[in-house]
């Protein structure tokens, strides 16, 4: 894709010299000002998003060759996994902390189910003096300091917006003319189509392709707040175990991990949700005791119900995701091979998925639907399109860029709304911008660059000044 990555590559120059002279030129990135939750950064170690080559904390080079499998009974955070550590590789557990004397404040130094572990991770370590970890063994572990510099566009910065006026930009944005306007805007979208592509392919690295394809299209069916629950379900239940197991015993699973089987009463629920939850714990039974370490806070998932639209209701988008496994062949391959894929068919295929219970209900709870409920919408196969599919072949196939440039908006959200008011107000420019996908990315990547790291309220922001140059 030579056109979009020497226009990404301009507009990422730009975005670097906008600020120059005014801050570092390669600013430290912040600290753990906040604590994250050790869900999310297991999530984020997982996924590949740290790297996969460190430094220990007494200045060996570590490699990670195989991130293993997320445990769900007792022990370490990650079993099966394989390091090269001075030269030979260590085959064993990982175990990540926040604290690395969290070691043995849990009892880990002394505890038989962690003389596996090769490798310690951890974020924060004591100001003075060093902890060590040992196993009961009284072998020496190598650890590893992760830090926020590690994870790059990856980290969480505090969520804030800039405030909902126009802004000084928009003047010199007027006056750049259409087409040196439009060239600006797909070059930031470009730009932000390539670092989805350098994560999902960070995952690729990390799990192998089908895995990681598992992975980031299950985050697409959280929508907006439920993306790390549906991440963690896909890294906690790999694919290929879940492939190997009959359709009703899968679905169990994803329920029964999830935390909705449970919580939803057996005895109060009428008819067809009385049969589907039996059909459901004729299998959970079974296989609730093996996981019954992530049914337990802190490592239950952290849903969000309050304010999700019915429609969008997590338990209905992982009806979906069974939906989709009982069909995952015919989605799948196109994506694994590259040459075969048809946006056309990958589209119909996945819009005509049915479900025998959730073609007609919104929750466990709730009354049956008076009309058919589509499993997986347009709307959402163009965010699978948008934050999957594409960033996926990119590189093996650039033709999809013109694909992607033709791919309708998505359904409105506030942060495209505060951006197009920021940069074009009441401008006819505004619903002009707003048509394509690709407008909506490189709106949101602008606000993001530029007027989320202005700190001055718009008044000594170099933006406004520095865009007149883009021709």
């Amino acid at each position: 894709m030579s056109t979009a990555a020497s226009l990404a590559g301009r507009y990422e120059r730009f975005r670097n010299e906008v600020f120059s002279g005014l801050v570092e030129e390669s600013p430290v990135l912040p600290g753990w000002t906040d604590p994250m939750p050790e869900l999310q950064l297991q999530s984020l170690w997982f996924a590949g998003e740290f790297g996969a080559e460190f430094t220990t904390v007494d200045g060996q080079r570590v490699t990670i060759r195989d991130f293993g499998v997320w445990n769900s009974g007792a022990g370490p955070d990650f079993a099966h996994c394989a390091v090269l550590y001075n030269g030979e590789v260590l085959t064993g557990d990982i175990e990540l902390d926040p604290d690395v004397r969290d070691w043995e404040r849990h009892g880990h130094g002394g505890n038989a189910d962690y003389n596996r572990v090769v490798l310690h991770l951890f974020i924060h370590a004591p100001p003075e003096g060093r902890a060590f970890t040992r196993t009961a063994e009284h072998r020496e572990v190598p650890q590893v300091q992760l830090t926020a510099a590690m994870l790059g566009d990856a980290f969480a910065k505090p969520v804030h917006l800039a405030a909902a006026r126009l802004g000084r930009c928009a003047t010199p944005l007027r006056a750049m003319g259409e087409t040196s306007l439009r060239s600006f805007i797909e070059a930031s979208a470009q730009f932000r189509l390539l670092r989805k592509s350098k994560r999902v392919h960070q995952c690729v690295t990390a799990h192998g392709r089908e895995q990681a394809i598992f992975q980031s299209l299950a985050q697409t069916l959280g929508y907006r707040q439920n993306q790390r629950p549906f991440m963690v379900l896909a890294q906690r239940l790999p694919l290929r175990g879940l492939l190997s197991m009959e359709p009703a015993a899968r679905e169990a699973l994803l329920f029964g991990v999830s935390g909705f089987l449970e919580a939803t009463p057996y005895d109060a629920a009428k008819d067809a949700t009385r049969d589907y939850l039996r059909q459901l714990w004729e299998h959970w039974w079974k296989l609730r005791g093996e996981y019954s370490r992530w049914r337990e806070p802190p490592q239950e998932l952290p849903w969000k119900i309050v304010g999700t639209r019915p429609g969008n209701h997590p338990q209905r988008r992982l009806g979906a995701l069974a939906a989709m496994l009982n069909a995952w062949g015919k989605i799948s391959h196109p994506l694994k091979r590259p040459e075969t894929w048809n946006r056309e068919s990958w589209t119909k295929m996945l819009v005509s998925l049915r479900h025998s219970y959730w073609d007609q209900h919104y929750t466990l709870t709730a009354a049956p639907s008076a009309k058919p409920l589509a499993m997986i919408g347009e709307t959402r196969v163009n965010e699978m399109l948008a934050n999957v599919v594409y960033p996926l072949l990119l590189p093996e196939r650039p033709a999809v860029w013109a694909e992607y440039l033709d791919l309708p908006a998505l359904l409105d959200n506030q942060k495209v709304r505060r951006a197009s008011l920021r940069l074009f107000g009441d401008s006819p420019l505004a619903p002009m911008f707003q048509k394509k996908l690709h407008h909506q990315q490189g709106l949101l990547q602008i606000y993001e660059d530029f007027c989320l790291e202005d700190d001055s309220a718009c008044a000594e922001c170099p933006f406004p000044e520095r865009v007149m140059q883009w021709k």
